[in-house]
């Protein structure tokens, strides 16, 4: 693991909330070992971890990933996206599950009407928040974080310069730390 890797997971422990700067295509690279690290075993019933894209693509591609990394770790893993059979994921859902994929509207919107239990959720994870905000999901995501119990947040960046996304980070988060993975 790396460095940067440790420094995420230790802001993690210590603060709610981290907030990481890396490009898209490296995500599944820092993604899977802060999920591995929070969620060590599994454990029947409600999620553990939701983790909220940009697009049906970007979903598929982490949920196909995280399949792979956590069948050695006995971790369930069930997609939720705008493009598939509501009826089939809500049950998939309700069956039990330990990490949650999906797009942040499909989430938000099976989360709202259905309700899944969530009193064990360890983290939320926002990835591309940036080109969510551009896509008009920034309500979705308010909504989700603000609704869930207390737990550790990342939210995944390209831009740390960009203002509109550091006055939302003032509103949305608490107590965040910034911790830049293109290095």
């Amino acid at each position: 693991m790396s460095a940067l890797i440790d420094q995420v997971i230790k802001q993690l422990k210590s603060r709610s909330s981290v907030v990481a700067h890396a490009e898209p295509d490296e995500y599944l690279d820092h993604l899977w070992p802060i999920i591995d690290d929070i969620i060590p075993n599994p454990e029947e019933g409600s999620p553990r971890a939701i983790i909220v894209c940009a697009n049906n693509e970007d979903a598929r591609h982490i949920e196909e990933y995280f399949q792979k990394a956590a069948k050695a770790k006995d971790l369930t893993v069930d997609l939720v996206v705008e493009k598939g059979n509501k009826l089939k994921q809500r049950n998939d859902l309700f069956d039990g599950t330990e990490i949650i994929v999906g797009t942040t509207r499909r989430v938000c919107e099976m989360y709202f009407q259905n309700g899944f239990n969530i009193k064990k959720l360890k983290l939320f994870v926002v990835l591309c928040m940036d080109d969510q905000m551009r896509a008009g999901q920034k309500g979705f995501v308010a909504r989700l974080a603000e609704s869930l119990p207390k737990c550790k947040q990342v939210l995944f960046a390209r831009n740390s310069d960009d203002e509109r996304m550091s006055s939302y980070m003032e509103e949305f988060l608490v107590n965040y730390s910034t911790v830049d993975l293109s290095e």
